[in-house]
């Protein structure tokens, strides 16, 4: 918790102790939370140490699910936000390549990656109608989640459709509309951590995932710690799982290896 005012951190510790105190009185093991909220037990378990504060509908549902009203720990709750730090400051991009770096790279760009870089920008050129990544002969995968691991790399390679849960946004390519790839799943997914706008059933191309990023809630009140690392523009960034359909996000835990340390 380096870096947090200390009166950010007293409160965090109160409610997370609460939190824990909760949990050792109804004698749920982590394992058994983890799969009634959908909160991975690594990401639980900050909590309750006072190492992370949850979003409120996390509390709210940990509370629920350990019998307990939520209403009593909103205060708790609501201390720690009010003396939460300032926002940090949004991780630079990676610095864009010269032109004349560009066509060098392209002109000597080979083997593996290069066959993924052309399979990648097929796939998103050939529109939504692809489910799959054409960069192997294998038939097309299976529509919002596929592919292989690639126990050579320690990375796989699947295509992801993204999904906004909010029905009025699953149309319109509007500003209003874009959901956020995040530069690091362990930062707050704010603006702040915002690395490029996607939006409704863009097809992206995943490599790996993890279970224990930052907590995102969407605009129906579920709740996902899981994040996906996928390429974009020669870029890694992060889709949170929130923001893929819930069934293809079960596919994609068993498709997907975990993203190497």
């Amino acid at each position: 918790m380096s870096g947090q005012r200390p009166e950010h951190a007293a409160a965090a510790r109160r409610l997370g102790e609460e939190l824990r105190e909760l949990q050792r009185r109804s004698g749920r093991t982590l394992r058994a939370l983890e799969a009634q909220v959908r909160i991975s037990d690594s990401s639980l378990s900050r909590y309750f140490r006072g190492e992370t504060v949850p979003p409120w509908p996390v509390v709210r549902d940990l509370c629920r699910a350990l019998g307990a009203d939520p209403s009593e720990y909103r205060a708790l709750w609501e201390a720690t936000d009010r003396s939460r730090p300032d926002e940090p400051a949004p991780a630079a991009p990676p610095p864009k390549p010269s032109p004349t770096r560009r066509r060098r790279l392209r002109k000597h760009l080979s083997g593996r990656w290069g066959f993924a870089a052309a399979g990648t920008a097929i796939g998103l050129a050939a529109g939504l109608t692809l489910f799959g990544l054409q960069q192997s002969p294998a038939p097309p995968p299976a529509r919002g989640a596929a592919g292989a691991k690639d126990n050579g790399t320690g990375y796989g390679d699947a295509g992801v459709l993204v999904h906004n849960a909010e029905e009025d946004c699953q149309k319109p390519r509007t500003h209003k509309c874009a959901l956020h790839l995040a530069w690091d799943p362990y930062r707050p997914y704010t603006t702040a951590n915002s690395a490029d706008r996607v939006w409704h059933h863009d097809l992206l191309h995943a490599r790996c995932r993890i279970a224990d990023g930052v907590t995102v809630t969407d605009e129906n009140e579920k709740h996902s710690s899981i994040w996906i690392q996928v390429a974009r523009n020669g870029q890694r960034l992060w889709l949170p799982g929130i923001r893929v359909d819930p069934n293809r996000l079960d596919q994609l835990s068993t498709v997907l290896p975990r993203c190497p340390p």
